[in-house]
């Protein structure tokens, strides 16, 4: 059935992790390259210098957009935690500087009263995130159910056309690229199994 919003979902022609290209200190990633995954182990933060980077959460809601002069993956090391987000290269690709975690352990270190205002105002940003995140899966629910009882509307009716294109003008402004859940990280190793296999079955 086609969907009668506009949804702005998408398949999003990510790459799987590929070994970093780092030149003179400057990491370079190219488009839609996957930087980092939920859940994964930080072991360091990003100074964007060129470019943009995409934030997804689990469920792939887009949330926001890093760019130059802007840190990528800071909360991860404030907060001691894994990443909560999926970061992805833009269009464009994105280039940056590495922010070692020990310079996130000195700041917080150094002043207690400037790390305990920074994990406050991270923990803030995690928790709009889920907010963010659960109202976006919630109207995607909604919006599924008006769908199975479309039929049965009527089309001429005030009430019904100001709720159809209500969620129509909300859904232009939720973009989802669930897909993008199903890049894990795939060594060179894992690979050459991967074609041993196949090989195998073949």
């Amino acid at each position: 059935m086609a969907h009668l919003f506009d949804l702005k979902w998408r398949m999003c022609p990510c790459k799987r992790y590929s070994p970093v290209y780092e030149k003179n200190d400057v990491i370079v990633w190219e488009p839609n390259e996957v930087i980092y995954k939920v859940d994964d182990v930080p072991s360091c933060a990003y100074l964007i210098i060129e470019g943009a980077v995409m934030l997804y959460t689990r469920e792939g809601l887009q949330l926001n957009q890093i760019g130059s002069n802007e840190i990528l993956g800071e909360t991860s090391l404030l907060l001691e935690k894994n990443r909560t987000v999926t970061a992805i290269s833009g269009s464009t690709g994105a280039q940056a500087k590495r922010i070692p975690a020990r310079y996130f352990t000195e700041l917080t270190t150094r002043d207690k009263v400037v790390a305990a205002l920074i994990r406050k105002v991270q923990y803030r940003l995690i928790d709009s995130n889920l907010q963010s995140n659960n109202l976006a899966v919630n109207l995607d629910r909604i919006t599924e159910l008006v769908e199975m009882q479309v039929d049965r509307l009527d089309p001429e009716d005030p009430t019904v056309i100001e709720l159809l294109d209500r969620l129509k003008a909300v859904h232009q402004k939720v973009v989802f690229a669930r897909d993008i859940i199903a890049y894990p990280q795939i060594t060179d190793d894992d690979a050459e199994t991967d074609q041993k296999n196949v090989g195998e079955i073949g």
